[in-house]
């Protein structure tokens, strides 16, 4: 018997509390994890009972990337995007991990390697771009569009209408009122609500949410990502 696409086992990328609650994810979605690809940690280690495989270089191996699927683990988003951006690169197959306790319309739309954490919301008319994550009990409102990599933290909400950069940030808690924009790179501290359009590559924080600094998006770059 042929192997189909959703026979391959799944390979997560990281090792860190970010990817252990995508396994979780992941198990609860039916799908077979065969262990983590990290490079801070040595082949055969065990996280949460299963295999670290290796490290980056497996993901240069084509007859790897072929026998497999992958998310990425990581919870920093230009970290996450390089490494999701490689693998598209690779042709390596990269499904979204949906909890079962979520509720997604039929209309709306997610990309590559998206991850919902448990019982979120993703209305009509929403997208979401290739590895966006929302963590727990995070809502989506109609029409709002999620660029890539954007990670939204638990309890976060997004009203309709709404347009997030990639690589920006939601912190736990915050919230978003409709038609508002969040550039691209910005953070948005935990609790705060947005109530006005937030530039690219800032902090901004509060109630109303006030930008405070620049975002050093050089320094976020030093995370764990490949390039």
């Amino acid at each position: 018997m042929s192997t189909t696409e959703n026979d391959k086992p799944l390979v997560i990328i990281g090792s860190g509390g970010h990817a252990g609650c995508l396994l979780d994810v992941a198990q609860l979605a039916a799908f077979t994890v065969a262990g983590f690809i990290d490079r801070t940690r040595s082949a055969g280690a065990l996280v949460n009972g299963l295999p670290v495989l290796g490290g980056d270089e497996l993901l240069f191996d084509t007859a790897f990337t072929a026998r497999h699927r992958f998310a990425v683990g990581i919870g920093n988003p230009v970290a996450r995007r390089r490494y999701g951006e490689l693998l598209l690169e690779k042709g390596a197959d990269c499904p979204a991990i949906v909890n079962p306790s979520c509720y997604v319309s039929p209309y709306a739309t997610l990309g590559r390697g998206v991850l919902l954490m448990g019982m979120n919301a993703v209305n009509h008319g929403a997208r979401l771009d290739d590895f966006v994550a929302l963590d727990w009990q995070v809502t989506i409102g109609h029409g709002s569009h999620l660029g890539s990599a954007v990670f939204a933290g638990p309890g976060s909400r997004v009203a309709g209408d709404v347009v997030c950069g990639k690589d920006s940030y939601l912190g736990l808690g915050s919230q978003v009122i409709e038609q508002v924009k969040i550039g691209r790179g910005s953070l948005i501290g935990a609790g705060s609500t947005v109530t006005r359009d937030i530039p690219d590559n800032v902090v901004a924080v509060g109630s109303p949410a006030k930008v405070i600094r620049e975002h050093n998006q050089a320094q976020v770059d030093m995370g764990p990502g490949l390039l």
